[in-house]
């Protein structure tokens, strides 16, 4: 004898419906759940990134701020190195000793000094345009400093030492050996003869301009 089903055919598909709409339900969690999880981990990237950008970005204002340091630092030192070459230049260290072992070198039995006068004279530069160097006076020096802040601009600068020299000689002849020798020696340029004459007893008076030359410059 065939077996008779009694279960009604509706309550069979109701309960595949039901079974359906769990899977789709439990499916339809484990979306849900897995999109928290996505969106949980994007927050958590997202804050780390931001993180990240916030350090560089005061590493970036660290390293902007000391580069600036170090280039104000670099144009101090480059300042304060002008300032010392300009005193060197200004001591003209070297000079007076140069003058001495010219004279030295130069006078002899036939001529003899009666005055030795120095000037040394610094003066600025025309800031409209430079001075050709033709026009300068021959052993006449140029160099610049800085001015009185780092802001201000940098001063071109004339520096001349010039010398007189008065004394006698026994002849003409004297005076211009002596002069030429004289205007040999390393230090000195630009030396001639301004005025002779014939003095009481037959001497020669002579007086006679130049310059001295810094040591290492090229008259």
């Amino acid at each position: 004898m065939a077996d008779i089903d009694m279960i009604p055919r509706e309550y069979r598909d109701g309960v595949r419906v039901r079974r359906t709409l769990r899977l789709a339900g439990i499916a339809l969690a484990l979306v849900v759940a897995a999109g928290s999880v996505a969106g949980v981990g994007l927050r958590w990237r997202t804050a780390a990134l931001e993180r990240s950008a916030t350090a560089l970005e005061a590493v970036a204002a660290q390293a902007q701020a000391d580069s600036a340091r170090g280039a104000e630092q670099q144009a101090e030192r480059s300042r304060q190195e002008q300032v010392h070459a300009v005193l060197r230049t200004l001591r003209r260290q070297g000079e007076l000793a140069a003058l001495a072992r010219g004279l030295d070198a130069s006078l002899g039995d036939a001529v003899w000094l009666t005055g030795l006068r120095i000037e040394r004279d610094v003066q600025g530069a025309p800031a409209a345009a430079n001075v050709a160097a033709a026009a300068l006076p021959e052993g006449t020096e140029t160099f610049s400093a800085p001015g009185a802040s780092p802001a201000a601009p940098v001063q071109t600068w004339h520096l001349r030492s010039a010398i007189e020299l008065n004394g006698q000689a026994a002849s003409y002849e004297a005076v211009t050996a002596f002069l030429a020798t004289l205007g040999r020696q390393p230090g000195i340029a630009g030396l001639q003869l301004v005025s002779s004459s014939i003095a009481e007893g037959g001497a020669i008076d002579f007086r006679a301009t130049g310059a001295l030359v810094h040591q290492g410059k090229t008259p």
